[in-house]
């Protein structure tokens, strides 16, 4: 007979495992990078971040444009300052918040993450929420966060040349090690080649126009 710890445990491990991956920002916003081919998602040349996605906010008239105009500063980008939102309930392990935010073109790859909060998600499923503005970090390792809380602003820091969030999810604790793992993101609106699909369940991949689903998070 199985100990009541035993069970406990067992419970727990089900209810991480079954626990569902949300978008982690509000508004539109477009799919930069995101898939499983090198064509479509260079994250795929690092096996510790396979299947990664870079998101920019969308917006302009057509709803569409990535910038308000030409691009060249970085409160010009849509997604420059928007909430980060954790897209999962777990435990906050790490986090960064005191890197600079580089200008537009401009990389730094000696501190790829920038401004970053790592999440356990599971036993073997880490969150990491990438190039976040400096001194915006909301969270602390050791806090607790539910889908949905603010951990962040959309900032340009790290080894990034221009305001989006990097989203992957690892098998490992420690950034690079282990492999990345291929998430399906639940109760989102998707637009493809046009077509509107609503409240689905979906890996993303490039080329994307992605949502959350405002009914489907409010229940």
């Amino acid at each position: 007979m199985k100990t009541l710890a035993a069970i406990t445990l067992l419970l727990a491990a089900t209810a991480a495992w079954s626990q569902e991956y949300r978008l982690p920002f509000g508004g539109r916003w477009f799919v930069y990078q995101g898939g499983d081919t090198l064509n479509v998602n260079a994250h795929m040349a690092v096996r510790g971040q396979w299947y990664g996605i870079d998101f920019m906010k969308v917006g302009g008239a057509g709803g569409g444009s990535l910038t308000k105009s030409t691009g060249t500063t970085l409160d010009d980008f849509f997604s420059w300052g928007e909430p980060v939102l954790s897209p999962v309930d777990g435990e906050v392990v790490a986090a960064a918040d005191a890197f600079p935010d580089n200008p537009v073109g401009v990389m730094d790859p000696k501190h790829p993450l920038g401004n970053y909060v790592e999440i356990r998600a599971a036993a073997d499923r880490f969150v990491f929420l990438a190039h976040m503005q400096r001194h915006s970090i909301a969270v602390r390792p050791g806090h607790h966060v539910a889908r949905g809380d603010v951990v962040g602003r959309c900032g340009n820091s790290g080894n990034t040349s221009a305001p989006h969030i990097h989203m992957h999810v690892q098998d490992a604790e420690e950034f690079g090690a282990g492999t990345g793992q291929n998430v399906e993101f639940s109760g989102i609106d998707v637009a493809l080649a046009g077509k509107p699909f609503h409240d689905v369940r979906w890996p993303l991949i490039r080329g994307l126009f992605v949502s959350n689903d405002e009914a489907a998070a409010r229940r």
